[in-house]
């Protein structure tokens, strides 16, 4: 189904906008959005872009398939739908996946301009220990770079542990990732790699060796540290991991 984006997101980045043509104000635009959704018939995909031909995966030589499947990604971008790789995969799998299942996927016939109805295939095809890398990745980058204030990271919101293992709201969470960016304001370095990884159902635990540098605001003086991190997750119910416990060589190991 179509999505607009979240209220509060979305009055901020339209305040002083004016709305897609053909509307006059925004309350026209959510007025034929909620019009269009009550009576919207249920098309398949393959409709929705006007069942054009398509051709099928083992008619095309390898030299060919870029080109046709970026054909066809740009078919299904002119129709507002957009389709999410999150991990690389090659050429051959993502036209196979497009032609033979996205197609046949049903979906509300809204037609809101500047509106998309976006499509991820780790949804269909989930990559448990790619989407572990790649989350944990985000977290040690947003802890290392950014901290908490004003950007996401990617931790859990019901649960989460300090690091001696106790149960912590979100809150105290971030705020001790706050005061740890007080104390090494400025970090000049970091670097990790995964060494490894365990998966129990819906936990993982990751071993990281980090190596990080930063001024210690306290000493006034510069500090390296290097060795095993870990970090625990539990799988999103939306998609991906959620961190919900990071025990950080040089912070609180």
């Amino acid at each position: 189904m179509p999505t607009l984006p979240p209220d509060d997101d979305f009055e901020k980045k339209h305040d002083d906008e004016d709305p897609p043509k053909p509307y006059n104000t925004w309350d026209e635009y959510f007025e034929d959005f909620d019009r269009q959704l009550e009576t919207a018939p249920r098309i398949t995909i393959r409709e929705r872009i006007g069942n054009p031909e398509i051709r099928s995966v083992d008619e095309i030589p390898d030299a060919k398939l870029a080109g046709e499947l970026d054909i066809l990604i740009k078919l299904l971008y002119a129709n507002n739908i957009v389709i999410e790789f999150i991990h690389e995969i090659g050429d051959r799998e993502a036209y196979t996946f497009i032609t033979e299942e996205l197609l046949d996927e049903t979906m509300d016939d809204i037609r809101i301009p500047d509106m998309y109805s976006h499509f991820i295939y780790e949804e269909f095809y989930p990559n448990d220990e790619d989407d572990i890398e790649l989350w944990t990745g985000e977290f040690l980058d947003t802890f290392f770079k950014e901290g908490t204030e004003g950007v996401f990271i990617p931790i859990g919101d019901k649960e989460l542990y300090d690091a001696e293992g106790n149960i912590i709201s979100q809150d105290e969470f971030k705020k001790q990732i706050d005061e740890f960016h007080a104390l090494y304001p400025i970090i000049t370095e970091y670097k990790y790699d995964i060494h490894r990884l365990n998966i129990e159902g819906n936990y993982a635990s990751v071993e990281v060796d980090v190596a990080w540098a930063g001024l210690n605001k306290q000493e006034q003086a510069m500090r390296r540290h290097n060795g095993t991190s870990v970090l625990r997750l539990k799988r999103n119910p939306d998609i991906g991991w959620d961190v919900i416990q990071a025990i950080i060589v040089g912070w609180n190991s």
